[in-house]
């Protein structure tokens, strides 16, 4: 790693168009977004609705997990496998499809996600061979991961930074949700219809809400449209008029744009996210962010074979054993980013400096690592021995109601203190934060495809006792790295940027 001064820049010109870009005269351009209020919550409404597909078709399969083994003749370990491929492409998938979505529109990118997502599951629902079903896995996958990065990228389109706390809690519900509802769906339609059913419901799902997406939803990318006043290419336009801006902009006197001219359309590039691993401080915090996660996962994908083996559950009694997990994830998300919140305001009242949440906080005077990581570092901790206690008592074949909430504070932790480096790594690359998150999510998905593929085999090796154990120490091992980025985090940063000490 290294600590240059061109980390930062060398990713720069992957950076989409910004608010600042100049596409409407001076002063039509004061006007962040011309969509109304109404507008921006319905176009913040569907953007959540469409992220929540990723972590839904994730979370669905996995009570199906043990009769899809039974069905196709297959082992729990070649089983989870297709959760590997599904993560290798939720990492790599949305670098290509950021790209697309900033050079033609987030329209587009939609529809594509959403073609290739509907194909994938009416092919999967169709299919019965173990091969098949680890490609379109895959195939499903790229449709859906996409969205979850489209979401965030219409938010930044016509929220100003003033607003984005609240609409951004309309934009994370269908992130936050999908977890939780995923594993009971999934559990009862496997239990009452086979695991076919799964893959029919996610079509019929995605089908009905494409349709009014495709008829409703409006181009909002900056580059393409601006404010919203710019008309996007016909083709590119939604098919009914609804938030058609033409009567709203003439009753307020302003002038809508002709179309604007097409630029060329240059081959997406994931390496340039894949320079920022080897930056500090942020490449410690990609790597920690990427262990957390996949101790998640390592949960996750043991939770099927385990229980089904020790409590005799059914596909549907498996789908219920993750309800603990959702309400865990969804109440960190809620009670988290208080006492984050809390806690930056604390350390910049220390430093002497005012904070305010209409401006811009100049962070190369301010130790941003500390006041982040004072919150993450006793998660993980808590994180570490909630996993621990958990492999320890179902060694012993504990009470069911046990092991559920240890599952339950494990992903309490576990949520909380990747949330927490969420926030800290676009702090520290706040000049592209979308190749900091593509780099992030590059990193995570690949870890957690990795956890996900080797915890049932380590199981029938080492049992539940030591092979959870040896997941809370990888976690407990980003603490020195995390402790690190703590200490020397804030020197590095104004190093780069050429300030003495």
């Amino acid at each position: 790693m290294n600590s240059c001064n061109e980390c930062q820049p060398s990713c720069s010109h992957a950076s989409p168009p910004t608010e600042s870009t100049p596409l409407l005269p001076p002063s039509d351009s004061e006007r962040h977004s011309a969509f109304s209020t109404t507008q921006k919550r319905l176009i913040i409404l569907a953007a959540a609705i469409a992220s929540m597909f990723s972590p839904l078709s994730a979370n669905i399969y996995f009570p199906a997990l043990n009769s899809i083994a039974k069905d196709l003749r297959v082992s729990p370990s070649e089983i989870n496998l297709t959760i590997t491929t599904y993560m290798i492409c939720q990492g790599l998938a949305p670098t290509f499809t950021g790209s697309l979505a900033d050079q033609v529109g987030r329209r587009p990118a939609y529809i594509y996600c959403f073609l290739v997502y509907i194909a994938g599951n009416i092919a999967l629902a169709i299919q019965h061979w173990f091969p098949a079903l680890l490609i379109l896995r895959a195939v499903q996958s790229c449709g859906s991961s996409g969205t979850v990065a489209l979401s965030s990228a219409v938010a930044a389109d016509i929220i100003t930074p003033a607003e984005r706390g609240a609409y951004m809690g309309i934009a994370s519900l269908g992130i936050i949700l999908a977890p939780s509802i995923g594993p009971l769906i999934g559990g009862f339609l496997t239990q009452y219809w086979g695991w076919k059913a799964v893959f029919w419901f996610l079509t019929s799902l995605s089908v009905l809400f494409f349709i009014p997406f495709l008829l409703f939803f409006p181009e909002t990318c900056r580059a393409i449209v601006g404010d919203g006043r710019i008309s996007p290419p016909r083709w590119n336009r939604p098919l009914w008029g609804f938030f058609n801006l033409r009567t709203s902009c003439q009753a307020d006197h302003c002038e809508i744009s002709p179309v604007r001219p097409a630029s060329r359309i240059a081959i997406p590039n994931p390496w340039s996210s894949l320079r920022l691993l080897f930056c500090l401080p942020v490449g410690l915090v990609l790597f920690a962010n990427g262990i957390i996660f996949g101790s998640y996962y390592a949960l996750m994908t043991g939770i099927p074979a385990q229980f089904h083996t020790m409590y005799h559950l059914n596909d549907l009694g498996i789908g219920l054993c993750f309800i603990p997990a959702g309400l865990g994830s969804l109440l960190s998300a809620v009670v988290n980013g208080f006492f984050v919140d809390w806690n930056y305001r604390r350390i910049i009242r220390q430093s002497g400096m005012t904070t305010s949440c209409h401006k811009k906080q100049d962070i190369l005077m301010f130790p941003i690592e500390r006041a982040r990581l004072q919150i993450c570092l006793p998660l993980t901790l808590c994180a570490a021995g909630s996993i621990v206690t958990y492999g320890i008592l179902e060694s012993f074949n504990c009470p069911l109601w046990v092991a559920l909430l240890l599952i339950f504070l494990s992903c309490f932790c576990i949520i909380a203190a990747y949330t927490v480096l969420n926030v800290l790594i676009v702090d520290l690359y706040y000049s592209t934060p979308a190749t900091a998150m593509a780099a992030n999510n590059l990193v995570r998905c690949a870890v957690g495809a990795g956890a996900a593929a080797t915890v049932n085999p380590l199981i029938e090796k080492l049992g539940v006792r030591w092979t959870y154990g040896i997941v809370a120490a990888t976690l407990l091992a980003t603490n020195p790295l995390l402790l690190l980025v703590y200490f020397k985090g804030w020197e590095w940063r104004r190093v780069q940027a050429g300030i003495q000490f």
